[in-house]
């Protein structure tokens, strides 16, 4: 007698006591989804599971081809919806496919073309199978979490619009989503036509086309989690060519060309809304031009995913300035000087030691008790070293200073000595330069980097001093040559720091944040996404065993610390209003280290 599978809820309660925390696998939902299939369409399709590929994102989403419809090994739990709601999202959408789709001749189209076509394709199959059963919309809109926001991300326009056009109560202020929504339901005449989704995607994707918004479709997912990777509406008559270079690379739908009588160089929006392109003579190659290092994730709140290669790390060439500039600031008052450099060797980073028959300490050493109750019992004068002490003898520690030179940081302040203006940079540049000089004197393993970014392609990362380097006059010109550009992911320059630094052989390993502010970046609109991708970052290194502190330059209200505060920790965040401040408030630094 063959076994019974267990129902759904029997499923969940075995999952959570072996630790999988809602995660349903499709064995033991399969009879309940065939079942849930010919009761919907009167049909008996073949479902196969995909092997389990890992953990990533594009090994969770399903697919068909040739009538077999494909679904994950296991899915989670998402958008507060049960793991088995997902899979049944995926199999009724997977369904209406088969059903209504048409294998189209890719001919040659681009990634972004054929990635709005399948939109519109899934949105048109969808409302085709809920006029045949109007509860389907209550089974996919609870997966459709999208929010507007003022980015100009083609996968997070996509997001949006796939809401658009099932969620009558969405509204979205950009004019690519309203014009896909009036584009879609204008024509719904038309949705019998399966070459209806090749016109309306057509057209919107040579919008996104003419607005220079680039697709990377090696990173690319469609959302939400329930639809299809869409393989299965295409037919190549030949393989697609990808460029062997053109891995790190945005993907345009076309590429307009100019009208008559238009100079290249006035079409060309890439390049003029390009500050960095902007700011280089024509002709001329950017000396701080960087190279392409890492592709790291970012995590999205929203869908509660990460984004797998979301974001490209580019270090930069530090410009060099004198050293001379470190020196005088330093020179400027060497009783700060010494104050730091003694609080620093002062500090003892190691791992407790425990030591045994003291004369003072916190507890009792129990073999030297035993000793001395053992040495008065006989006669004898007893050793009156009976206790026991916990102590850090030596510093065991390796830090990396992570320098935000955005834009921001050019803001001025007031000096505090009623001197002349100064800037956000250069009070991060002092506080540095005392923290170094403090460091190499104390023979600390230490690195000072910086980032800025401009966009999710370009956090550009350079690095003033690494470890194992000398911090010399060339180290301090580079520090001096620092300039404030661009914008502040913070999440990904701190998972590329965690990098650098989770090699170092030492008991602590410390990336030390000098910043002025928030994350915040040109392609995110949405104030909450990189605060929550750079709480997520900080919460793997502290996985892999890398703590992160943030000093914070200026802000003293509570609001002002609230989000820092909610970023790294209220034990983490040190605000520091004025730089005089900064001898004063380094013990708190270090008591929290070392605690």
């Amino acid at each position: 007698m063959s076994e019974v599978p267990p129902r759904p809820e029997e499923a969940y309660a075995r999952i959570r006591a072996e630790g999988g925390a809602g995660e349903l696998h499709f064995s033991d939902v399969e009879r309940q989804l065939r079942h849930f299939l010919t009761a919907l369409w009167g049909r008996d399709v073949p479902m196969r599971a995909l092997s389990a590929g890992g953990d990533a994102p594009e090994a969770r989403r399903s697919g068909f081809d040739g009538g077999v419809i494909r679904l994950p090994d296991a899915l989670p739990a998402l958008a507060g919806q049960p793991a088995e709601a997902l899979f049944r999202a995926s199999l009724a959408h997977l369904a209406a496919h088969l059903i209504f789709s048409r294998r189209q001749l890719a001919r040659g189209l681009k990634p972004l073309l054929m990635a709005v076509v399948g939109l519109v394709e899934d949105a048109r199959v969808e409302h085709l199978a809920m006029r045949a059963f109007p509860g389907l919309r209550r089974l996919w809109l609870p997966f459709h979490v999208a929010e507007p926001s003022g980015a100009l991300i083609a996968a997070d326009l996509m997001e949006r619009l796939s809401r658009a056009l099932i969620d009558p109560g969405y509204e979205d202020a950009n004019h690519w989503v309203a014009k896909g929504r009036a584009l879609f339901f204008d024509g719904k005449d038309q949705w019998e036509d399966p070459d209806f989704s090749l016109r309306v995607g057509g057209l919107l994707a040579g919008d996104l086309g003419k607005m220079r918004v680039g697709l990377n479709h090696k990173t690319y997912l469609v959302e939400p989690a329930y639809r299809d990777d869409n393989g299965g509406l295409w037919e190549f008559d030949t393989p697609p060519q990808v460029p062997p270079d053109d891995h790190d690379l945005p993907l345009e739908a076309m590429r307009a060309e100019p009208s008559e009588g238009q100079e290249p160089d006035e079409f060309d929006g890439a390049a003029r809304n390009d500050p960095a392109a902007a700011s280089a003579p024509a002709g001329e190659a950017d000396p701080e031009a960087g190279v392409p290092v890492a592709r790291y994730p970012e995590w999205d709140y929203r869908i509660g995913l990460q984004r797998p290669g979301f974001a490209r790390v580019v270090e930069c060439p530090a410009p060099p300035s004198s050293p001379a500039l470190i020196d005088g600031l330093l020179a400027r008052d060497p009783g700060m000087v010494r104050r730091v450099a003694r609080l620093v060797r002062a500090a003892k980073f190691s791992r407790p030691e425990r030591l045994r028959r003291q004369a003072e300490g916190e507890t009792l050493d129990l073999d030297a008790c035993v000793e001395a109750a053992v040495e008065r019992r006989l006669g004898h004068a007893p050793d009156p070293r009976v206790h026991a002490a916990t102590r850090r003898r030596f510093r065991d520690l390796s830090v990396l200073v992570l320098l935000d030179v955005s834009q921001s940081t050019n803001d001025p302040v007031s000096d505090p000595a009623g001197g002349a203006p100064t800037t956000v940079l250069a009070l991060e540049r002092h506080a540095t330069a005392l923290l170094a000089a403090a460091m190499a004197e104390a023979g600390d393993r230490f690195a000072v980097h910086a980032f800025c970014s401009n966009g999710r392609e370009e956090v550009r990362y350079q690095r003033v001093k690494d470890f194992g380097d000398p911090y010399d006059n060339a180290a301090k010109a580079r520090l001096g040559g620092l300039r404030g550009r661009y914008s502040t992911r913070m999440g990904t320059a701190l998972r590329h720091a965690g990098r650098q630094i989770a090699g170092q052989p030492t008991h602590r390993r410390l990336v030390l944040l000098i910043t002025d502010g928030e994350p915040s970046d040109i392609d995110s609109g949405d104030r909450r996404y990189l605060i929550e991708d750079t709480r997520k970052a900080v919460g793997e290194l502290a996985g892999a065993g890398v703590d992160v502190f943030c000093v914070r330059l200026g802000g003293t209200s509570a609001a002002d610390a609230r989000d820092p505060a909610r970023i790294f920790g209220g034990r983490n965040v040190l605000t520091v209003e004025r730089l005089e401040r900064l001898p004063d408030m380094l013990p708190q630094l270090y008591f929290r280290l070392t605690a």
